[in-house]
């Protein structure tokens, strides 16, 4: 697990000092055997905290301790749009006998048999992600922002299983056929089986009489042919790109956020999943309304706690800001989410 961090400090005038950090496990299966913990992070009135995740086969709790009086939250993600469990403390739960002054806010205990921990046994290789939010009640007020770099490898032997078993399960003639993908003028060959094994939304326009069943031709008008084709490639590879140099030229943020929009409209989980965790450690305060907007009409739960958090980590700075009155005026309920995510 990595765990460089990467600190962003604001100090105004007020009553509280808010702490965040994303943590995120590449793959489910390993919380099996984990026993790791954040670095000892000192906050603005002097005292610490550390967060420890602990993890077996039969259980996993996840913990935050501190001789300060806490107030901490936690949402619990498997990929980047199923939310497993949030729980908060306003109060310790515990404290040790040789340690009398630390407090521990046990945040999450799962056990073998629980809800949460079959599910999340369920998607052994999808990614588990912490966002932890911790309030200090002072008159000094303090945001702070940790972010753990996301590293998720493809995992191309999955996609290459999708491809045969999308093959198996159709007949002859279906895995011959191929469907044509139109942008403009521009298109772009795909086998039918694949494309309606790996996208529901693909699988829909085909089994009914609908005319791209008829003309074998669907034609795209809200999406670009070089996002197009790189959503073409991953269905076959389960690779974004082929080089660093392709990387390079196509993994900006702006054409991640073009990605994200395609493979949500055609709802592919796993490249989805991939897009988010590409664009979180490029979520700037530059371009959190973009983000912002993609989180809220895509009901992405994960972009919209990071957007949150990176909020609350420049709140003086973006109050002050038209965005922040724009978000009042034209969106009202987002910024509402955003005062309670403060706690205000």
């Amino acid at each position: 697990m990595d765990r460089n961090c990467e600190h962003q400090n604001i100090y105004y005038s007020g009553k509280r000092e808010f702490y965040f950090f994303t943590w995120s496990i590449p793959n489910v299966s390993s919380i099996n055997n984990l026993n790791v913990s954040t670095v000892n992070f000192t906050m603005k009135n002097g005292h610490t905290y550390i967060g420890t995740l602990i993890g077996s086969k039969e259980k996993i709790t996840f913990t935050i301790a501190s001789v300060a009086n806490l107030k901490c939250f936690v949402s619990m993600f498997i990929g980047s749009e199923t939310l497993l469990l949030s729980n908060s403390l306003n109060v310790p739960t515990r404290s040790i006998n040789y340690s009398p002054y630390t407090k521990y806010y046990d945040l999450i205990t799962l056990s073998s048999g629980d809800e949460s921990f079959e599910k999340l046994k369920q998607h052994p290789n999808d990614t588990s992600v912490l966002i932890c939010r911790i309030i200090y009640c002072q008159n000094t007020f303090s945001t702070r922002s940790l972010k753990t770099p996301v590293n998720i490898p493809t995992d191309s032997l999955y996609n290459l299983k999708m491809f045969v078993d999308a093959l198996k399960n159709s007949s002859e003639s279906l895995s011959k056929e191929k469907v044509l993908l139109r942008v403009g003028e521009e298109t772009e060959i795909v086998s039918k089986a694949l494309l309606c094994a790996r996208s529901p939304v693909f699988a829909k326009m085909f089994e009914n009489d609908m005319r791209e069943l008829k003309e074998k031709t669907v034609t795209i008008t809200d999406i670009k042919m070089p996002v197009l084709k790189v959503l073409v490639s991953f269905l076959y590879t389960g690779k974004l790109w082929n080089s660093d140099s392709d990387l390079a030229s196509n993994g900006d943020f702006d054409f991640l956020c073009d990605l994200y929009y395609a493979s949500d409209k055609y709802n592919i989980i796993d490249l989805r999943q991939r897009c988010v965790h590409l664009l979180l450690p490029q979520i700037s305060m530059g371009n959190i309304i973009r983000v912002m907007k993609l989180a809220f009409s895509h009901s992405d739960v994960l972009l919209k706690s990071t957007v949150m958090a990176l909020i609350a980590s420049n709140i003086e700075t973006w109050i002050s800001t038209n965005d922040w009155r724009n978000l009042i005026n034209d969106e009202p309920h987002i910024a509402d989410e955003v005062l309670k995510f403060l706690d205000f």
